[in-house]
């Protein structure tokens, strides 16, 4: 295993955070504003998940873009995703309809699951396991802050230039992030004990190994879960609490909090205790939390800290079970986290559509019981099956 000093892996994660906070920032802050972007261009909020959706499907060809990076390097694949990010973004504002920001909305997707798998193969590669817990977890911080630092930016721009201002310096973003990962990205050196995959052998690969399968399944479940709340997450606070953009954007950005301090808890814990016993106690919390979530939505702040609670143990599971995720199979990283994401996109694009279906027809306090009952087979599943390549 390639192994760095740590002011250069300081420097490489600087830039892998860096970026991928751009990117994260377009995927995630659609999500509060999904009625405000809905009222201006003229359709319903039905519209525009159905929107997200298909870009949560592009989650699914994540397969096919996770071998690039064991042939090409990880450096030339990460700066290609933030290319494509920024000038996908930039479309939008160039044409802002309803299916232009469809097809920026599924590029940006693209982008993702090019970028993710390559990052978390390239943390792999030049980290220690026994370290690697801390190192995901800086990285993941820019899930985090896309909602503490993103939301409110985003909701200030939309209430005075419209909803697709954001788009702009979101694609200047991205673009200018790929000469920080050129500069900071050593080009990867050949490894000749690493597998060349293309996407059949990929496929042949998973039947292989069936901790892969219930990596896959794992995944799934627990971010079906997790969508299913966050969809209808907007909704529920302009209903129940009458917030306007600026309210949603806070109300986002309590999560973003819960995030960054999960992210943080995880990266000083997996290490320290072991992935499996956190993930799996915070897992069980998570799915304790979402059950209870609709009894306390009293008041609205009965139901940010609620929200605080469920977010943060989310986070904790899966930021936790990541560097768990890049030993499953150690000589195929990108492959095992590319298939990983696309478990992620099938729950997301999944939840998604049920989401809205099941807070419709059972409301909010079924609704809880659903998801803490997803999310505990996913605990299950890991707690039996899921572990370490010996």
């Amino acid at each position: 295993m390639e192994k760095i000093e740590s002011k250069r892996l300081g420097t490489q994660l600087g830039a892998l955070t860096t970026a991928r906070l751009f990117l994260n920032t377009g995927i995630r802050v659609i999500y509060p504003f999904v009625p405000a972007i809905a009222r201006g261009l003229g359709v319903g909020t039905a519209d525009i998940t159905r929107l997200i959706t298909m870009r949560n499907a592009t989650g699914f060809f994540s397969p096919l873009f996770g071998p690039l990076s064991e042939r090409h390097g990880r450096k030339i694949v990460l700066s290609g995703a933030m290319f494509i990010f920024g000038i996908a973004c930039l479309l939008v504002v160039i044409r802002p309809t309803y299916w232009v920001l469809g097809l920026t909305l599924i590029l940006i997707g693209v982008a993702k699951i090019i970028y993710d798998p390559a990052m978390q193969a390239h943390v792999g590669d030049t980290v220690p396991y026994g370290q690697r817990g801390r190192a995901i977890a800086i990285t993941e911080y820019s899930w985090a802050l896309a909602l503490l630092i993103g939301a409110p930016a985003v909701g200030f721009a939309i209430q005075k230039w419209g909803w697709q201002s954001p788009f702009i310096w979101l694609g200047f973003l991205g673009l200018g992030s790929i000469i920080f990962l050129l500069w900071a990205i050593p080009k990867s050196s050949q490894n000749k004990d690493r597998t060349r995959f293309t996407f059949r052998t990929s496929l042949q690969f998973v039947k292989q190994y069936p901790v892969v399968i219930y990596a896959i399944i794992y995944m799934t479940l627990l971010t079906l879960a997790n969508e299913m709340l966050f969809i209808v997450f907007g909704t529920w606070m302009e209903d129940s609490f009458q917030l306007d953009l600026a309210g949603l954007g806070i109300a986002a950005a309590v999560i973003g909090v819960a995030e960054i301090t999960g992210e943080t808890i995880a990266g000083w814990s997996v290490d320290r205790f072991g992935k499996r016993p956190i993930i799996i106690f915070t897992g069980s919390c998570c799915a304790l939390a979402n059950f209870l979530l609709p009894y306390a939505s009293g008041t609205i702040w009965m139901a940010m800290i609620m929200l605080f609670i469920v977010f943060i143990c989310f986070e904790i599971t899966i930021v936790g079970g990541m560097p768990l995720m890049t030993e499953l199979v150690p000589n195929a990283r990108a492959v095992v986290m590319s298939l990983v994401a696309a478990a992620g996109a099938l729950g997301r694009t999944v939840g998604a559509f049920l989401g809205v279906l099941v807070w419709d027809l059972v409301g909010f306090q079924m609704s809880g019981l659903i998801w803490a009952l997803i999310i505990g087979s996913a605990v299950i599943i890991l707690f039996l099956y899921i572990r370490e390549a010996n």
